[in-house]
């Protein structure tokens, strides 16, 4: 028989709605009322978009997860007798691959190498074991910090031409008749029709 964990799924509905409210507050650099108007441009299923587009977002930051996610999952496969764990490392492992092809940072694979070495030294230890017993919570952990101080929207930074000016700014909801936007660097809310845009240019460097 198996033991049913009845706890499990209000707490990761709870971490889910946690990471999504943090998000808002931090692209929105903690402005309540443009996190509000944030909100109205999600949907349930923008989810794997926006999680996926945080890890994606800024480039240091992908760096420094890389670094620590791929040390840890490989650990814990090779501690453990998950079966999805194995299809994480697979994961990680071509986010590694694409991230150092696109920015050549090849200190990242290095530096994960090392910190893989330094787990398996000291799997005995009771740090060690502490992260095998509660992965799932170290994981949550780390993404709720980095929802929360990542302030790089999950969309790519555009640079929008309209009738009247040129801008930066992230289009976070196309619709029919209209876009809403995140300005660049003062963070405002705007709505823009549709026929005031002349052009829209995705800026790679982000």
């Amino acid at each position: 028989m198996t033991t049913e964990k009845p706890h499990l799924a209000p707490a990761v509905t709870a971490a889910a709605v946690m990471f999504v409210l943090l998000r808002l507050l931090a692209v929105s650099h903690y402005d309540w009322h443009v996190a509000f108007a944030l909100l109205h441009t999600l949907d349930l299923e923008d989810a794997p978009g926006l999680f996926l587009g945080t890890f994606m977002a800024d480039s240091r930051i992908s760096s420094a997860l890389l670094v620590l996610m791929v040390p840890l999952t490989v650990f814990y496969a090779v501690g453990t007798r998950s079966r999805a764990a194995p299809l994480a490392v697979a994961v990680l492992v071509a986010f590694l691959v694409a991230h150092v092809l696109t920015y050549h940072r090849w200190w990242v694979p290095v530096a994960a190498v090392a910190l893989t070495a330094v787990l398996v030294l000291v799997r005995r230890w009771s740090g060690a074991v502490f992260v095998l017993r509660r992965f799932g919570w170290v994981v949550g952990a780390v993404a709720l910090v980095v929802a929360a101080v990542v302030a790089t929207p999950w969309v790519p930074r555009e640079r929008v031409e309209t009738t009247g000016e040129t801008f930066e700014a992230y289009v976070v909801e196309t619709s029919p008749g209209f876009l809403k936007v995140l300005g660049a660097q003062e963070r405002g809310f705007r709505i823009l029709r549709a026929e005031d845009v002349r052009s829209r240019v995705e800026l790679a460097d982000h």
